[in-house]
């Protein structure tokens, strides 16, 4: 047997204390549950007349007409820029302490999305006058890069500023701008360096084998192809490879 359903709606009814909790409660939810939207405003004026069509224009327009207190805190700021490489707007996305701001990489990609732009240019400086960008700012670069990247927005350059001059990343060609890793002849340098270092340490006591060829007639070059070799196929690295590859001399 089925229960009829009842086409009465249910009513409850409560006195006002009680729905004045109920509402809170529901607040709080409401509160937990609802996605904010980023809102764009345009309240300040920094007129900017043409395309940037170099670092210099970006550099002269942020420190002319954007930054105050240039040499007492570090700024971000981020333009944003259309098509025509004309700016849309500029956010002020943090003012830190002497020698560090914090940046949220989600709001300025967020912010970029908003005013619908086509490529960014970040920004911040360095008080302590100092032209060179740290490790961090190079790491920042290529996460915001990234971040763009997966809208189709191009970060056209990220330059650091002081009150003397600017260094851009796009005009020294820094990998983290041009998201590559580092240049592959680099890498291979580097290697060199460490395998020359290791196999300084070989004599003809601890490793007789490789000595011997070391010092034959071209075997300098031969020992470091060898190395190299293993260093790709296993990832180890060369201070573990010589061992190896003297205890498979030995046993020839």
């Amino acid at each position: 047997m089925k229960y009829p359903a009842s086409s009465i709606r249910p009513q409850m009814v409560f006195d006002k204390a009680d729905f004045s909790d109920l509402q809170a409660k529901i607040d709080e939810l409401d509160a937990q549950f609802k996605v904010r939207e980023i809102e764009v405003t345009f309240n300040q004026d920094a007129y900017f007349f043409g395309q940037i069509t170099s670092s210099f224009d970006v550099y002269q327009f942020i420190k002319d007409r954007i930054l105050s207190g240039i040499e007492v805190q570090e700024h971000f700021i981020a333009l944003y820029v259309n098509q025509a490489n004309k700016i849309i707007g500029y956010y002020h996305h943090s003012t830190g302490a002497i020698n560090a701001t914090l940046v949220d990489v989600e709001i300025v990609a967020a912010v970029a999305l908003k005013t619908l732009a086509k490529s960014v240019v970040i920004s911040h400086n360095h008080p302590s006058g100092n032209l060179h960008p740290s490790e961090a700012d190079r790491t920042l670069t290529r996460r915001i890069k990234e971040a763009l990247k997966l809208f189709d927005i191009a970060l056209l350059d990220h330059l650091v500023i002081t009150q003397s001059g600017y260094y851009s990343f796009a005009e020294k060609q820094e990998s983290s701008l041009r998201g590559v890793q580092d240049e592959p002849d680099t890498l291979v340098d580097e290697l060199r360096q460490e395998i020359l270092l290791q196999l300084k340490k070989v004599t003809a006591i601890n490793s007789p084998n490789l000595h011997q060829m070391m010092h034959s007639s071209n075997g300098y070059g031969q020992v470091e192809k060898m190395v190299i070799d293993r260093v790709l196929k296993s990832q180890l690295v060369p201070a573990a490879i010589i061992p190896m590859i003297e205890s498979d001399l030995d046993m020839i």
